[in-house]
């Protein structure tokens, strides 16, 4: 009867235990090896882009919990970026070194399974791209086709391998994810054997003409030709363009009296004129400072098939192209190519 009445108290706990409906929320754990003063974890939120702050003690521990909506892919920023997907009920534990993010990182507890995979994923991304996407994407069509088919072919295998452990959720995510990859990246290939073929070293740079020039008047591509031209392509709202500007100046003093012209291109809205003028005012910028005629829809813009910003290019004496897509002025390897032309 003793024995009896355990074995009826187990089975009560075990039923209490399985009838307990999931949490509400999503806990988020670990240790940071040799973490950073003052620096707390970010988890960013691109869909609605909201943040979410996570205390980091001096140990490098934290912990905090997340009521979500829905299953979530969030960046993680500790200095470096990451994924994390999370979504309620889950207990995820992350594990790393500050100095080595991504050949340190681990995960353990719920969510577990969907966090190693996009590891493994941007591993492979990485591959798949090698250290210049731009080559990858400027393949010859057959190659191109069977390295992007090996990519996916391999990610949705991995997928296929684990539908007991992953959450279904994340397998539709990652199965939609990876068709909109394809149809995307072909996309871009497409566009970049257009730019390959026009844009390419030594090819006529496409030209503007008529630009409001701060200094008065206007000011077109073929007035610069002589010289070497290294153009700035801006905006007033483009904070990494910002950032870029004090070494702009620097540059641009080192180089005073040599064989090349320096040119702010700026895509403001030209009814906000008065913005970029006191922004080349307070920034004390220097060179030939223009602004375009239809901000990003400036037909230089799209000949160049610019998106975002900071863009610079640098053209010859001749008003050719020697690169589309130059080295930041913030870059060592900005004065490396101006050494490499002798300029």
């Amino acid at each position: 009867m003793k024995n009896l009445f355990i074995l009826a108290i187990l089975s009560l706990f075990v039923a209490c235990k399985q009838a307990q409906p999931p949490k509400d929320y999503a806990v988020i754990q670990g240790t940071i090896t040799n973490p950073k003063k003052e620096i707390n974890l970010r988890l960013y939120d691109p869909v609605s882009s909201k943040s979410t702050l996570i205390e980091v003690d001096d140990n490098g521990k934290f912990r905090d919990t997340l009521k979500l909506n829905e299953p979530t892919y969030f960046t993680g920023v500790y200095e470096d970026v990451f994924n994390i997907y999370l979504k309620n009920d889950m207990n995820l534990e992350v594990n790393f070194d500050a100095k080595s993010i991504f050949k340190s990182i681990t995960f353990s507890g719920d969510g577990e399974a969907e966090n190693k995979f996009l590891i493994y994923k941007r591993k492979q991304n990485r591959k798949l791209m090698g250290e210049n996407y731009k080559e990858y994407l400027g393949l010859e069509n057959s190659i191109f086709n069977t390295k992007t088919d090996a990519y996916v072919a391999d990610l949705e295998k991995k997928i296929d391998a684990q539908k007991e452990t992953l959450d279904t959720a994340f397998i539709a995510s990652e199965k939609e994810d990876l068709d909109k990859f394809v149809e995307s990246i072909q996309a871009q290939h497409e566009e970049q054997l257009v730019i390959d073929k026009t844009l390419s070293e030594g090819k006529p740079s496409p030209k503007f003409a008529d630009y409001l020039n701060y200094k008065g008047g206007n000011s077109s591509l073929e007035d610069f030709e002589g010289k070497y031209v290294y153009i700035d392509v801006w905006a007033t709202w483009c904070v990494p363009c910002v950032y870029e500007m004090p070494y702009m100046n620097k540059i641009e003093e080192e180089y005073e009296g040599k064989n090349i012209h320096f040119i702010g291109l700026s895509i403001d809205n030209p009814e906000h004129e008065k913005k970029w003028r006191k922004m080349i005012v307070d920034k004390e910028l220097m060179g030939t400072q223009l602004l375009a005629d239809n901000q990003i829809n400036s037909k230089f813009i799209q000949d160049y098939h610019i998106y975002g910003i900071p863009r610079f290019i640098l053209l010859d004496p001749k008003g050719n192209i020697v690169t589309y897509d130059a080295p930041r002025p913030s870059e060592p390897r900005l004065k490396e190519l101006f050494n490499s032309l002798n300029i």
